[in-house]
């Protein structure tokens, strides 16, 4: 089995062995009183859904909802066997309910211009870590479960309506893409590294013992700082580049990522870093590119 099911009070985690893509995301599972609340169910597999539906049938559950972080196929993709009622963020019930349209956010029409080639979203997905539609309904400001007080926080960057969940009491924090064992990717239209660094910001500003990523081992929330040096020492790489006279994306993401640069989300994180740098004023290219807006 590659996934180990380790228990905690109040909660399951079914953690993937491998925290990396396309491996499913973590999911929790906490139970109250014959009802359950299933966090990222992850990927499309229908083994995935039966192992999440055995844990039920043990633990007597009657009744679930399942909460997405983000509509991204290692988290969402198995909602789709559990035939029970999905809530996301408002901004990612869209996607859930039409995920060819996750191309806006992954800046799929750019990665094809800056790459020269023909790239199928759902097509890179459907091989590796399936995706389904799931008729989601948007979450509200705070979800009441049993004896915990579960606020959504939103949480851009890597999707632009991406949340972590905070148990205030609990001190815990179930951080979805940030904070985990592999560093979240950010693109322009996810809300791009402003909107990480932000969301870093607000996350660093809650009382939390424990947080719970999607991918990989239970951390803390110093993971914040570790993650924001790699976002600063990204940007001073490209301005460093650009001073030994740099001009080419293909040059300034060999900088960051040597020979896997092109790398679809390796190039959304440098057009990231790009767009920031052109809203403080250095534009490196000609190319009309246009706006990205800010999600957050």
């Amino acid at each position: 089995m590659m996934v180990d099911i380790i228990r905690y009070e109040g909660f399951i985690m079914l953690k993937s062995k491998n925290p990396k893509w396309p491996a499913s995301s973590n999911t929790y599972i906490l139970l109250s009183d014959g009802e359950a609340l299933i966090i990222d169910p992850g990927c499309g597999f229908d083994e995935r859904a039966k192992l999440i539906e055995n844990v039920l049938k043990k633990e007597k559950v009657k009744r679930s909802t399942v909460v997405l972080t983000h509509a991204h196929p290692d988290h969402m993709g198995a909602a789709r066997f559990l035939r029970t009622n999905v809530l996301i963020h408002e901004i990612e019930v869209k996607y859930a309910k039409n995920p060819r349209l996750l191309s806006e956010p992954f800046n799929v029409d750019h990665v094809r211009k800056i790459l020269n080639i023909d790239f199928d979203l759902i097509e890179y997905f459907m091989g590796l870590c399936p995706i389904h539609p799931v008729d989601a309904s948007p979450l509200p400001e705070k979800i009441d479960f049993g004896d915990y007080e579960i606020k959504p926080i939103l949480t851009p960057g890597h999707s632009p309506g991406h949340v972590a969940l905070y148990l205030k009491r609990e001190k815990v924090l179930f951080s979805g893409d940030l904070l985990g064992e592999i560093m979240a990717w950010y693109s322009p239209g996810g809300g791009g590294v402003e909107g990480y660094l932000e969301s870093l910001a607000k996350l660093e500003r809650l009382k939390i013992e424990r947080v719970f990523p999607s991918h990989g081992d239970v951390t803390s929330i110093e993971r914040v700082e570790k993650e924001r040096r790699v976002l600063e020492e990204r940007e001073r790489r490209i301005l460093k580049a650009i001073e030994r006279g740099v001009k080419s994306r293909e040059e300034l993401g060999k900088a960051l990522f040597g020979e896997k640069w092109s790398f679809f989300t390796n190039v959304l994180i440098l057009e990231s870093h790009l767009v920031k740098l052109r809203r403080e004023g250095i534009y490196l290219f000609n190319e009309a590119w246009g706006e990205f807006p800010k999600t957050f």
